[in-house]
């Protein structure tokens, strides 16, 4: 009925959470390098619309998930596509609720390279999980 299939439908979602937390922490550190408040009011959005999209992604990762069945087998964790997918989700939202309960804005004084740091982090396991999900449908 419908001329996209349900891995196709995943594709359409995927990229948004990988541009949007990816961009997110480049406005932070630079919102850190020049005290710019706009660009730290741009990393808190590509956060928050990170975090939504996230939902979408992970949700039709798993109706793609029927035709490749790999998260019967979740471990190892530095193997599997969906496990870190989810888990860098989740560690992006723990940093949404952490940033939303400063005020919206990155913390300050030591939480402030502790954040920057977990974002970073979080950011490569999502690229290093996105490549995952690229071999494992044979796009590279």
């Amino acid at each position: 009925m419908f001329p996209w299939t349900l891995d196709n439908v995943h594709l359409l979602f995927v990229h948004f959470p990988i541009a949007l937390f990816s961009t997110g922490w480049a406005c932070d550190l630079i919102s850190v390098s020049v005290k710019n408040r706009s660009a730290e009011d741009g990393g808190w959005w590509c956060l928050f619309f990170g975090v939504v999209s996230s939902l979408l992604a992970v949700g039709t990762g798993f109706l793609a998930d029927r035709l490749f069945g790999h998260m019967s087998l979740p471990f190892p964790f530095f193997t599997t596509h969906g496990a870190l997918q989810i888990s860098a989700s989740v560690i992006f939202l723990g940093l949404l609720v952490w940033r939303h309960r400063t005020g919206g804005g990155i913390p300050a004084g030591n939480g402030r390279p502790l954040y920057l740091a977990i974002a970073g982090g979080a950011v490569g396991l999502l690229f290093y999980g996105a490549h995952l999900g690229a071999q494992l449908s044979g796009r590279i």
